[in-house]
C-alpha cells in the first residue's frame, strides 16, 4: 500500500484556488438560488479565513517553541 502525501498548499495558492472555485459555484446558482449562493460564499470564505489562520498560528507557536529552547539551553543569561 502506498503512502500518498498531498503538498502543503500557500497561502497564496488557496487563495487563488479558493477564488476560482467561488466563482465556478457561482455561476452555476445564481441564476436559480440566489440566496444560497451568497451563502455558499460566506461558508466557503470563514473556511478559508479559519484554515489560513491556523498556518499563520502555527508559524507563530513553532517560533516561540523555538526561542524558549534556546532560553532553556542558556540559562545564566538575563532575558
Amino acid at each position: 500500500m502506498r503512502n500518498i502525501r498531498f503538498p502543503d498548499l500557500d497561502i497564496t495558492g488557496m487563495w487563488g484556488l479558493a477564488v476560482g472555485v467561488f466563482f465556478h459555484l457561482i455561476a452555476r446558482l445564481v441564476r436559480k438560488q440566489p440566496e444560497l449562493a451568497v451563502q455558499a460564499g460566506e461558508i466557503f470564505g470563514l473556511g478559508m479565513v479559519v484554515f489560513g489562520g491556523y498556518r499563520i498560528l502555527n508559524a507563530l507557536i513553532a517560533e516561540a517553541e523555538k526561542e524558549e529552547k534556546a532560553c532553556e539551553k542558556q540559562p545564566d543569561e538575563p532575558r
